[in-house]
């Protein structure tokens, strides 16, 4: 009887409210309603379809390695593979695919420096919400307009970085790292210091010969001191992998994994720091500014660092102290969400969640790992190495993707030359 009564009662209402809005303007927006679901249902056929080729060639990409290991092929790092096969769908998407042409309709004029990521729009008496998907360049042959294919970064950020940082923290071999941490600080921190300001400096020296005209700034010395800290992040993957292959010295093998994985944390940081640095006078040196940028550095990376161990402990003391242990999928899970937390807190704290992550999975690794159950070990394990091998491939596949797919790059060989220059000093 009560559910009757609700039904009637709902019917009148939506009878009231169809009432309310004159004919005229409920059939307008229909008509507007059913447009917009039709686009709304081709970008979702288009995503299925962008994402059904990420799938397949990650397909590919997963077949040719395992060719390859049978055949003892060890030229090439699987990481290697996704590089090209991204380069090879690249080209084809490039010169295959025709550009899409769009009249673009001015709809006022915006006071912000830079183009708003939210719209609302009335119209037919509703209100719309439009989000900003991508930016749009002129095409230089016709006056057209065409999308570039880009990688939405909070989706790198969110989903894809943190477990491939969060392994690498997760399954290195303690015992021989921490033997060596002292070389591996000095590596990191000296090194990919040293490293980014003498590839920066070189380039800062570049600019101003005047040979090529280039995009930048008028403070250019810390753009070129940004790309120095870019670049000075380093991943060995193959050496890595011959290392792992020919048995070498357990100690060397420690201190090159141990390096390149903090030195990507520091690396982040140094970035920071120097996109920090802002004198009052643009082309002005001032020590104010650079121990500015100095104290950010420390304080970003000793905060992250403490947000990821305090985590780690807190888990490692849950799961000591607590018989969740009795239930294998439970605890999987409750490890597995409390280490992602550590990179939110991280980013939302405005640290750096590449750091906490990172030490969150040592101390995981040191602490946590011997608390749990041992189906939970083999499924932490197993669960971050899988996700941990999609994420990276997937990720240098796209970085070839994006090399011919993305249409705003500009090439300057002298530059590049210069930076493999850098590089190799």
């Amino acid at each position: 009887m009560a559910k009757a009564l609700f039904l009637v009662l709902l019917a009148v209402l939506c009878a009231a409210a169809s009432a309310a809005v004159p004919e005229s303007d409920l059939k307008k927006s229909l008509a507007y309603e059913g447009d917009t679901g039709r686009e709304v249902e081709e970008i979702h056929r288009r995503n299925s379809l962008s994402l059904l080729l990420m799938v397949a060639m990650l397909i590919v990409i997963v077949l040719t390695i395992w060719m390859f290991k049978v055949k003892n092929f060890r030229v090439l790092h699987e990481t290697g593979f996704a590089l090209i096969y991204g380069i090879i769908v690249g080209v084809i998407a490039k010169y295959t695919s025709a550009s899409e042409a769009v009249e673009p309709e001015t709809c006022g004029n915006f006071s912000n420096s830079s183009a708003p990521t939210k719209l609302f729009v009335s119209y037919s008496n509703n209100t719309y919400r439009y989000d900003l998907v991508e930016r749009l360049f002129i095409d230089s042959s016709g006056g057209s307009y065409e999308g570039t294919l880009l990688f939405n970064p909070e989706t790198f950020f969110f989903v894809l970085l943190p477990p491939i940082i969060f392994f690498a923290g997760y399954d290195m071999r303690r015992k021989y790292f921490f033997r060596n941490i002292g070389a591996i600080l000095i590596y990191a921190f000296a090194g990919t210091t040293i490293s980014c300001f003498v590839i920066g400096l070189m380039m800062y020296g570049y600019t101003k010969l005047g040979w090529e005209a280039l995009p930048l700034g008028t403070d250019n010395l810390v753009e070129c001191l940004l790309f120095g800290a870019l670049i000075s992040a380093t991943d060995p993957v193959t050496v890595l992998a011959i290392f792992h292959d020919l048995h070498v010295d357990v100690d060397l093998f420690a201190m090159v994994f141990g390096e390149s994985v903090m030195n990507d944390a520091v690396a982040i940081v140094l970035f920071r720091s120097i996109s920090e640095y802002s004198p009052a006078n643009d082309n002005a040196f001032e020590a104010v500014a650079v121990f500015k940028s100095i104290g950010v550095f420390i304080g970003v990376f000793v905060g992250s660092f403490a947000i990821g161990v305090a985590i780690g402990l807190i888990c490692a003391l849950f799961t000591k102290l607590t018989k969740i242990q009795e239930y294998p999928l439970l605890e999987s899970g409750f490890f597995a969400l409390v280490s992602y937390a550590a990179y939110l807190m991280a980013e939302a704290c405005d640290l750096t969640g590449i750091v906490a992550v990172l030490f969150c999975g040592i101390t995981q690794a040191h602490y946590t790992y011997f608390n749990l159950s041992k189906e939970s070990r083999v499924r932490t394990k197993q669960f971050f190495e899988l996700l941990n091998f999609l994420a990276e491939n997937f990720v240098f596949f796209y970085m070839g993707l994006a090399l011919f797919t993305f249409r705003y790059h500009q090439w300057k060989y002298g530059f590049i030359l210069v930076s493999f220059v850098a590089i190799t000093l």
